[in-house]
């Protein structure tokens, strides 16, 4: 090789290099700027994970609201969220509750095992944002989120902004969630709207139905109304809690304000625990309008629509500084003919589905609304094939709806009941060991397509219900019961 091939040699391969190195720093350009690219310029997938229905919701608002301002918007059910399509996704947003125990809820249990269990998933082009929905009351608040954070975070995927974790659907939670958008967007946005369908009811009747026992007292709660009203057995009714009069006198003393009934019908549903400071020259009437709402709690309707009333069933909760705030309110505080203020809010994960197979119904204490709600639809709707499994402390005290159960016993629309009285014998009986001494019985109604209910307390019943049907059904089936729907819980 000459001396002028070689040098024209040299300088071909210097360039090759020097292309090399070009394509691969736009690769990597390019590959970064995917990461960071700008909310406008891919399309955007939100998923939601819901268990009553609010984070569905807040999903779809999000989903129209972006798509009015020219994106690209795709809405999808977790439960039916593919991992091919997490894969391909650029940008995702999270809508997401927290269930039971810090659980995802139902519909997504399944999915987040498959979806997340694959060791080849590289997310790290996607961008993510996660929307939390919780409850301070509980101990794990907003845990499903934290965990598909980590899930996220373990596959690469670089968040958007922080996690945003609602405390019991507050405006103010859900307000940061559209201002995080609206920054990204570089457009307005409208504000997360929540159902405005509140009612009025009237406090009819209260009874208590366990005098003598050994627990907190239980009352049935009876609500009467104007105006029309429908709900679907399963469902929850909101509350907004209240104040007692003797409270609102208290403060209005310690005020030294005369008590008139201007203040008292405004401080009714005020929160007079945590009060904001009064600022300078601020009229007394101006500060009490700014004071926070009372919060609102959730019991299942122990009725349908056909017997015309809202029924409620509530344990008296008992705290060192007095009653719990909304059993306080409905069992003691309120008078008989109290207008309260509540809403309707649909559960579809505890709805009856519309089939004539057999329905197991499984509960302990103030549980037993849900299920006499069940049963009393079962009953309009002709269907006989129902075994109840009930628990509480003792027969002669705790026999909670004894009458009515005797009845559909007697009218055929109870196949079979059981109960659990767990302190009528010295070695304690629990739901969950009918269950087990059923075992036989309980895979011969499922084999013939009955579905299992549960509703009560998610401490040591569901939790011991739900292992008892592991060890006789097995992980498979069960998961394949609640896959399709036929294993449903409302638990608290």
């Amino acid at each position: 090789m000459t001396y002028s091939v070689a040098v024209v040699f040299i300088a071909l391969v210097i360039l090759l290099v020097i292309y090399a190195v070009i394509i691969a720093y736009l690769i990597l350009s390019h590959r970064k700027q995917k990461r960071i690219a700008t909310f406008n310029q891919n399309d955007c997938l939100i998923i939601f994970a819901s268990q009553s229905g609010q984070a569905e919701n807040i999903a779809q608002q999000t989903a129209q609201q972006l798509h009015a301002v020219g994106q690209n918007v795709s809405l999808v059910d977790m439960q039916y969220l593919a991992v091919e399509q997490l894969r391909q996704a650029n940008k995702v947003l999270w809508c997401v509750s927290t269930y039971g125990e810090g659980d995802a809820p139902d519909t997504a249990q399944f999915a987040i095992k498959q979806i997340f269990n694959h060791a080849n998933l590289d997310l790290s082009h996607q961008s993510y944002a996660i929307l939390a929905l919780g409850d301070k009351r509980y101990t794990h608040f907003c845990q499903f989120g934290q965990v598909l954070k980590q899930h996220l975070q373990q596959y690469q995927a670089q968040a958007l902004f922080e996690m945003v974790c609602v405390d019991y659907l507050k405006q103010a939670d859900l307000d940061c969630w559209v201002k995080n958008l609206e920054q990204l967007s570089a457009q307005k946005l409208s504000r997360i709207a929540q159902q405005n369908d509140w009612t009025s009811l009237i406090l009819k009747d209260r009874t208590c139905l366990n005098s003598g026992s050994q627990g907190n007292p239980i009352y049935q709660i009876q609500l009467s109304y104007d105006d029309a009203l429908s709900w679907s057995s399963g469902d929850i009714l909101e509350i907004q809690c209240g104040n007692s009069l003797k409270e609102i006198q208290c403060f209005l003393a310690a005020q030294q304000q005369l008590i008139s009934e201007n203040s008292v019908a405004i401080l009714q549903f005020k929160n007079l625990r945590q009060l904001p400071e009064q600022r300078p020259n601020e009229s007394f009437q101006d500060w009490i309008l700014g004071f926070d709402d009372l919060a609102i709690r959730e019991y299942s309707i122990a009725s349908i629509p056909e017997q015309k009333i809202v029924e409620l069933v509530v344990r008296q909760e008992k705290t060192a500084t007095g009653l719990g705030l909304g059993s306080g309110w409905l069992t003691e505080h309120a008078v008989l003919g109290q207008l309260m203020s509540a809403k309707i809010r649909s559960n579809p994960s505890f709805h009856l589905k519309p089939n004539h197979k057999p329905l197991i119904l499984i509960g302990n204490g103030t549980g037993i609304a849900g299920l006499v709600a069940h049963l009393s639809q079962r009953q309009q709707d002709g269907n006989q094939q129902n075994w109840l499994i009930f628990g509480e402390r003792q027969q002669q005290f705790d026999h909670l709806y004894k009458q009515q159960i005797e009845l559909w016993q007697a009218q055929g629309f109870l196949a079979d009941v059981d109960y659990a009285f767990s302190r009528d014998q010295a070695e304690k009986v629990y739901v969950q060991h009918i269950l087990q001494q059923k075992s036989e019985q309980l895979l011969n109604w499922i084999e013939v397509g009955a579905a299992i209910y549960v509703c009560g307390s998610l401490k040591g019943m569901a939790q011991e219900v739900e292992k008892t049907l592991l060890n006789i059904l097995g992980a498979e089936q069960l998961e394949q019961l609640r896959k399709t729907k036929r294993y449903q819980m409302d638990i608290y």
